[in-house]
């Protein structure tokens, strides 16, 4: 009830930033920044990722068994020598290409490995509002910062105050983890433990060729739209992508962050049987909230692109749709794969992700020439979806969520009512922005009053009403 609402409005914000740099930075510089930030999170996902989610599973009980400074000190270790390589790297191409923009990756780089690894630490570990306190403070920085560098003018010829922003904000709000996690007086090169990294590896090697699946999953169509079609119509893909992938990761984190911790404790303490239900009352709560959502942003795809950005960033407006419902199918498979993760067999969620990959270059490919630009984000659709039946085929054998059938129709028939509400707004005889505050206010209305009729939300507005009264 606290961290999802917070993740929402950092979704926002992110949102919010998009629709800044469209407006202060010409288009070849969006198109610059954009593929800088996709290639420092594709690097983050191939270098960072095993370690990252090796440290969040053990995060837990390695803190209660010497207040994480074997942990967290192997970590900065790792750290540090990931951040050496990429700088290593990206000072060779920078000199190759004579293009400085590598440089300021490096930087990129450095600040949001950092964040990403101690956000996760602070989430793990219960520490909810210092997570939600330096995430909002970085996404607000974002904003600020790179208005400030840019001085308040428009159509600034270069991307470098944007990426001055990013690397400011995630290092601001790196120091803020830093100081809440204590790691000042934990972190000790003495303190780093060989064990320790070799059950790291352990767990986490595997993950690698996941993480290299999963960013050719989220990354590679944006490359490959670069390639087929250019730097200009390449912003506009990307500005409308960040509008659907930015708001459901922050859905996706804010409701997995707080099931994951509980998923995690109750298989624990009592294995399958415990943590099952756990993960089923999660993936409820997912659909209830990514449902609606895939709805009502493909009902408003078309003035919320031409309201966020300039009008000629509103021809990728079906992105966005594409997006959303490629997200949905996205956080559904990481349900899907708790199983495996819980039981450490984190090779098959490489397999199945590797087949995803494929499916995915191949559908962009051949989606990008039939449809033009927006056809990168259906084929993010079609591997997603694929990913996500493959998974499930495959991890019924261990244990796999379960939705009651009466709920998912309910969830369903509320979020195609909600959207159908928000689509009649948006042919209002009205300005564009009235019709999609209209458009926004009436389809979250429709569904809320329909989960509620049809008893589906019972459960959540008592609990928000129990809340309320203490």
């Amino acid at each position: 009830m606290l961290f999802l609402p917070a993740k929402v409005v950092e979704g926002l914000l992110v949102i919010g930033c998009s629709s800044l740099y469209s407006h202060i930075f010409v288009e070849g510089a969006v198109s610059a920044f954009n593929l800088t930030n996709t290639t420092i999170q594709l690097l983050y996902l191939i270098l960072a990722g095993w370690m990252a989610n090796s440290a969040t599973r053990y995060v837990g009980e390695e803190y209660r068994a010497d207040e994480g400074r074997g942990l967290f000190s192997t970590v900065s270790t790792i750290y540090v020598g990931l951040c050496v390589l990429v700088a290593i790297g990206c000072c060779i191409t920078a000199a190759v290409t004579q293009s400085p923009v590598y440089l300021g990756g490096a930087l990129m780089f450095c600040t949001y490995t950092a964040f990403q690894v101690l956000n996760a630490a602070l989430i793990q570990l219960g520490r909810v509002k210092a997570s939600i306190l330096w995430s909002l403070t970085s996404a607000v920085l974002k904003l600020a910062v790179a208005f400030a560098l840019v001085g308040g003018k428009s159509n600034y010829p270069s991307p470098f105050p944007a990426i001055f922003a990013n690397t400011i904000a995630d290092g601001v709000a790196t120091i803020g983890a830093v100081f809440a996690l204590s790691l000042p007086v934990v972190v000790r090169l003495k303190y780093f433990s060989k064990p320790l990294l070799n059950r790291f590896l352990k767990y986490g090697v595997p993950l690698m060729g996941v993480s290299i699946s999963v960013a050719l999953l989220n990354q590679i169509d944006k490359y490959l739209v670069v390639g087929f079609y250019g730097n200009i119509l390449y912003a506009y893909y990307s500005n409308n992508n960040s509008i659907a992938s930015g708001l459901f990761t922050m859905i996706s984190v804010g409701i997995m962050r707080g099931v994951y911790l509980a998923v995690l404790r109750g298989w624990r303490e009592g294995g399958k049987a415990a943590a099952k239900p756990l993960l089923d009352q999660g993936v409820r709560l997912y659909l209830l909230i990514a449902v609606p959502a895939v709805a009502g942003l493909t009902a408003v795809a078309l003035p919320l692109s031409r309201f966020l950005f300039p009008a000629k960033y509103a021809a990728g407006a079906p992105v966005i749709a594409y997006t959303a419902l490629a997200m949905l199918f996205m956080g559904l498979t990481e349900y899907a794969n708790k199983a495996y993760e819980l039981e450490q067999s984190t090779v098959h969620v490489l397999q199945n992700s590797a087949i995803a990959a494929v499916i995915k270059v191949v559908s962009s490919v051949i989606l990008l020439k039939i449809l033009g630009f927006t056809g990168g984000a259906l084929g993010s659709v079609v591997a997603f979806a694929s990913y996500f039946i493959i998974t499930c085929v495959r991890v019924r054998s261990r244990f796999l969520f379960r939705v009651a059938p009466v709920s998912l129709v309910r969830i369903i028939v509320s979020a195609l009512l909600c959207g159908a509400a928000a689509f009649a707004c948006t042919l209002l005889p009205v300005g564009n922005l009235i019709r999609l505050g209209a458009a926004v206010v009436v389809g979250a209305g429709v569904y809320a009053v329909c989960i509620i009729v049809s008893g589906e939300g019972r459960e959540e507005v008592q609990a928000v009403l129990r809340r309320l009264k203490r």
